[in-house]
């Protein structure tokens, strides 16, 4: 964080970000909690929203967007292989991020946007589909030890 401060500082706009927000919902839905994706796609976009001093309502509508298109182009992946997590999160980030242009030129709201942030973009897009089984795989052993100790209370 602070080296990516600091290039700030200088006027390097690099951003390369991973989007965990995408890669939850695709764990989600690899563990067969759609409604559970759904509503926590939902709720990140309004807190988002609430938290930002962008368009009210913006977020909330991507991340829903974004949860649908997962959803969708889940289909005929496996959720549960590596190959299939980094897949759908990229093909999902990648989308969100077209959205986010979409919707900047809708409301037009100048972003000066060029080939080089689409670089970038496509650059974000695969570092979250490559830290994807990562993630999911952190969350995994979290819930499992989280039902451990579940379980290790009911004697």
């Amino acid at each position: 964080m602070m080296i990516k401060g600091d290039l700030l500082n200088r006027g390097l706009s690099i951003n390369l970000d991973i989007d965990v927000i995408a890669i939850i919902i695709v764990y989600l839905l690899g563990h067969r909690c759609e409604t559970g994706a759904g509503i926590f796609a939902l709720g990140q976009g309004l807190l988002m929203d609430v938290f930002s001093g962008g368009i009210w309502g913006l977020n909330t509508l991507l991340y829903v967007l974004v949860y649908l298109f997962i959803k969708i182009i889940a289909r005929p992946f496996d959720l549960l292989s590596v190959i299939g997590q980094v897949a759908v999160t990229f093909f999902g980030v990648l989308v969100k991020d077209f959205f986010i242009i979409l919707l900047f030129l809708l409301f037009s709201l100048n972003s000066g946007f060029s080939w080089f942030d689409a670089l970038l973009l496509l650059a974000s897009a695969g570092c979250s589909g490559l830290a994807a089984p990562f993630i999911i795989i952190l969350l995994n052993s979290i819930f499992r030890g989280m039902r451990g100790i579940q379980k290790g209370f009911n004697i």
